[in-house]
């Protein structure tokens, strides 16, 4: 590996790749000194092309860049491969961390090495995200990843939301690079004089994904009537479609977050009266809501229509760590938490925001001017009067033991514990609602109570603290 270039060294292919994460970056309201990416970061020529774009633009007032890399410890060379990537981000001057989890050990009953890399990989970066406060995870897939996912989805019978591949933006997931081939990207890589280091892994052809990248692709192309770019068009209406669908049916089944246990929840009755054929899209919209990462297998799905179709208790497991269960006339997606939630806290300077990795959540806190709203009040946010100015912290975290505060309408302080059980909050659920404390006093505890001494009483300046899903990073 070469010493880092100048811009004397660079060439067009190399300018161009800066040129075109920048635009995406502008398109997407990262291009931000302020803010900070992360990069899911192999050290192969894909994520090399990605962490040298976004170094060059930190230079230049872009946002702050940091590297991840996990040694999935597949293969007797990973090692070397984790100390190969530090070395590039060294040369970068990019921060580094890297961490070694063996995936054979975590793989569950009947996943396959490829979902469970893929898990675990995105596990950690999520840990990683926390940690160092980034707002962003950036991976280095392209327009050659679209495409054999696309063909892989088409292959496994997905329906119209698989077959719209991979999204550039999926919450806090970036893709700049979808639009550019792989050839293009190493040529760039090569030209600033970085020497990536490959996966073995690539060229396996036990993996789906690397049979139809050696195989099936190179038989498709040399066929003329075949055209990726006809492919990515079909993938681009899907996507459109199933937007379309997805949002519909968001406002019908009036999905919203579940601030007292994480996840998502629709309305049951309203769910029943769908069509079947609608009812898959129904549960990804509500899977989407809850920043599930996959959707439900459909031994799943099949499970759970033939508890609706038999009425009462709805107890469900979809995979991936999560469950459907009914509360009163309510469908709620959340993780299943067989040792409970623990323990959590994270401060946040306001105004901004925080994510909750335990919960999936995510906690916006702004000033705001009074509104109708905030006196009828709402489960998922809530406006009070604090005792803040802007650049000031507050804290976010679980409950603990002797917390109290004096609930809104009250005029004596109670144990949060007791207000919980009055709220007929679930004793599974009651570690993972997350308290906003201010100067050492719980202030808010999403769908129960604000504290009484934060209530709004007038025309006062208001901050707004609201919670919404942190989306998952599938697509």
């Amino acid at each position: 590996m070469q010493a880092r270039s100048s811009d004397s060294t660079e060439t067009v292919l190399s300018h161009f790749l800066v040129d075109h994460v920048e635009r995406f970056l502008d398109r997407h309201g990262v291009l931000d000194r302020n803010r900070s990416i992360l990069v899911a970061f192999s050290g192969g020529s894909d994520s090399t092309a990605l962490l040298w774009a976004l170094a060059r633009l930190a230079e230049h007032d872009g946002p702050a860049v940091r590297a991840a890399h996990l040694d999935h410890g597949l293969d007797p060379a990973s090692a070397e491969r984790a100390e190969h990537a530090g070395a590039i981000a060294k040369e970068l001057e990019i921060p580094y961390m890297a961490e070694r989890r063996e995936i054979e050990p975590l793989r569950r009953a009947g996943e396959s090495l490829e979902a469970a890399a893929r898990r675990v990989r995105y596990a950690y970066l999520r840990s990683c995200l926390g940690s160092c406060g980034a707002d962003w995870i950036a991976v280095g897939h392209h327009r050659d990843d679209q495409i054999e996912t696309i063909l892989l989805r088409l292959l496994y019978g997905s329906g119209v939301i698989g077959l719209g591949g991979m999204r550039p933006v999926f919450g806090d997931v970036l893709r700049p690079l979808l639009e550019l081939d792989r050839a293009s990207l190493k040529l760039a890589v090569d030209e600033v004089g970085l020497v990536p280091v490959e996966d073995p892994g690539n060229i396996d052809l036990r993996h789906p994904r690397n049979v139809i990248r050696h195989r099936l692709l190179p038989r498709l192309r040399s066929d003329a009537g075949f055209s990726t770019d006809s492919l990515l068009r079909a993938a681009s209406a899907a996507r459109r479609t199933s937007d379309r669908l997805l949002k519909r049916l968001a406002r019908k089944l009036e999905i919203e977050p579940n601030p007292t246990g994480g996840g998502s929840r629709l309305d049951l009755p309203a769910l029943r009266r769908l069509p079947q054929s609608l009812r898959p899209y129904a549960l990804d919209a509500l899977r989407r809501a809850a920043g599930a990462p996959y959707s439900a297998p459909a031994t799943a799905q099949h499970e759970l229509d033939r508890q609706l179709a038999r009425g009462g208790v709805v107890g469900c497991d979809c995979g991936a760590g999560w469950t459907w269960r009914n509360s009163d006339d309510r469908l709620e997606l959340r993780r299943r938490s067989p040792g409970g939630v623990p323990e959590f806290s994270y401060t946040l300077c306001v105004p901004g925001e925080v994510s909750i990795p335990e919960l999936g959540l995510t906690l916006r806190m702004v000033e705001s001017k009074p509104a109708p709203w905030m006196f009828r009040g709402s489960k998922s946010r809530a406006a009070m009067s604090l005792p803040l100015e802007a650049g000031q912290q507050v804290l976010i975290r679980n409950r603990r033991p002797g917390d109290r505060l004096r609930p809104l309408g009250c005029s004596y302080r109670r144990k949060l514990k007791d207000i919980l059980i009055d709220r007929r909050v679930e004793r599974n659920l009651r570690d993972s609602v997350p308290l906003l404390i201010v100067d050492d006093r719980i202030a808010w505890v999403p769908g129960v109570t604000i504290a009484d001494e934060f209530r709004l009483e007038g025309s006062e300046r208001t901050w707004l603290a609201e919670l919404t899903p942190s989306t998952a990073t599938s697509h």
